[in-house]
């Protein structure tokens, strides 16, 4: 129903675009020519008998109503859960989800080294599965030793451990993550030298006012 939504949705859209283009562009003329369009079927339909307007007004709404009905079944409809046929087996028949088939690659593709993180898909082709895995990988990994790991992984698991028919080949999508930033340290070219001490002068303490020399006596002045 996914893919039919999407048609659905494109082609309105599509026509939508080219009816607002041209009523912006050319206003006065297309409103002009679809008021008198109306205007001519509503007096066509008005001269007919009012049984065999009722009569196709009717049928024409059944149809339109019923498609519309069915459309809206097919969009809220729960979806049936897929499963695929094991060939592997004898005296009965066995069947895999392939809810099931995705989680096994995930458990043991992400364990293989150098691999991040893993998103399969499965498709089911009537009794056979194909397998399309998108995996993010390390920088520096070997990319064609990792992708033939993969594959050959893959391959084990459907058709080995879960006893599967592979339609075709599996596809392995790889994604490189990015390189982890390097940190560059910048090394000095001559070492500091520190700096050498200077003595410590002691300060020299102000000397203290003693105050006016004493005035001589009269004795003084004779000596």
């Amino acid at each position: 129903m996914n893919t039919v939504n999407r048609v659905v949705l494109v082609v309105i859209l599509l026509a939508l675009m080219v009816a607002l283009t041209a009523v912006f562009v050319l206003p006065h003329i297309l409103l002009t020519q679809v008021g008198e369009w109306m205007i001519r079927a509503g007096q066509y339909f008005n001269q007919l008998q009012p049984a065999w307007r009722l009569a196709g007004g009717v049928f024409l709404a059944l149809i339109v109503d019923l498609l519309l009905l069915f459309l809206i079944f097919l969009e809220v409809r729960p979806t049936r859960k897929r499963f695929i046929r094991v060939q592997q087996v004898t005296g009965g028949m066995a069947t895999v989800s392939a809810e099931s088939i995705v989680q096994q690659l995930v458990y043991r593709l992400d364990s293989l080294p150098n691999v991040i993180k893993v998103v399969p898909k499965v498709h089911a082709k009537k009794d056979k599965v194909q397998a399309i895995v998108d995996v993010e990988v390390e920088a520096g990994a070997n990319i064609p030793n990792l992708a033939t790991e993969l594959m050959e992984t893959v391959k084990t698991i459907l058709s080995g451990n879960l006893g599967l028919q592979v339609y075709g080949q599996p596809e392995v999508r790889i994604k490189v993550a990015p390189a982890p930033a390097t940190v560059v340290k910048k090394t000095r070219s001559t070492a500091e030298k520190p700096l050498p001490s200077q003595p410590i002068v002691p300060a020299e303490k102000p000397q203290e006012w003693g105050g006016p020399p004493p005035i001589p006596v009269e004795e003084d002045r004779k000596a």
